[in-house]
C-alpha cells in the first residue's frame, strides 16, 4: 500500500523555488529580541531574531550573531546578556538598534531606551519591553559565517496581562504583542491564538 499520492496539475498550491539565500525566512517568524550586554562597564544593544530554544532541562537557548558585530565579542568576553522582548510601541527603537553599530553609536542614549539592573547577570533589562531573558554563555560554535552562543537561561520576566504560559495576545491592546522579524524591514504581529481539538 503506497501513501504517496500523485498532484495533478491544477490541483493543491502551486509553489515557487525559493532562493537559498532566503530560506531562513521560512521558519519566520520568531519573537524579535533587543539583546543586551555589559562589558567593562559598557552596555550595548542589539537587534535580534535568530533565537531559538534548544533544551528544556537546563533551558537552553541558541543565539546566532555574525561575528562583525559589536556585540559579539562583548558577547564573547562577558559571557552573559539578556534577551529582552519588546512591544508593538518599540519597534521604530528595535529597528534603529539592528541597522546601527554601538562601536559608532550609544544605542542606548539614541533610542532613549530605558535601563534596569539585571537580576542574575550584569547585563541591565530594557525596561520599556514585555518579557526579558537572562542568559549565561555555556558554549559557542561556529557552524557557518554565524557564531551560535548557546545560552542557560537563569531567570525569566513577563508582564503578566502579555504572557500566562504562553503569549495572550490580547486583540484589543497591540502594545502587548510581541512582533516578529519577517526579513528586511518587515515585522509581524500575532493576530489570533488557536486550540488544538
Amino acid at each position: 500500500m503506497s501513501y504517496l499520492r500523485v498532484i495533478e496539475p491544477g490541483e493543491g498550491y502551486v509553489k515557487q523555488e525559493v532562493p537559498l539565500s532566503q530560506a531562513h525566512r521560512l521558519l519566520s517568524a520568531r519573537p524579535t529580541c533587543l539583546l543586551t550586554v555589559r562589558y567593562k562597564g559598557r552596555v550595548n544593544v542589539m537587534t535580534i531574531a535568530w533565537v531559538c530554544p534548544i533544551s528544556l532541562e537546563p533551558p537552553l537557548v541558541a543565539m546566532a550573531l555574525h561575528p562583525a558585530a559589536y556585540t559579539h565579542d562583548m558577547l564573547k568576553k562577558s559571557g552573559e546578556a539578556v534577551l529582552n522582548i519588546p512591544g508593538r510601541p518599540l519597534l521604530e527603537q528595535t529597528y534603529q538598534c539592528g541597522t546601527l553599530s554601538g562601536a559608532d553609536e550609544d544605542k542606548i542614549a539614541l533610542t532613549k531606551l530605558s535601563l534596569e539592573a539585571g537580576r542574575r547577570v550584569e547585563a541591565p533589562w530594557i525596561a520599556e519591553c514585555l518579557a526579558h531573558l537572562e542568559c549565561g554563555i555555556v558554549d559557542i560554535l561556529t557552524p557557518g559565517d554565524h557564531s551560535l552562543f548557546i545560552a542557560e537561561v537563569v531567570g525569566a520576566w513577563a508582564e503578566e496581562e502579555a504572557f500566562a504560559e504562553v503569549w495572550l495576545a490580547p486583540q484589543d491592546n497591540e502594545e502587548l504583542l510581541p512582533f516578529y522579524h519577517l526579513g528586511g524591514k518587515q515585522f509581524g504581529l500575532l493576530g489570533r491564538t488557536l486550540s488544538a481539538p
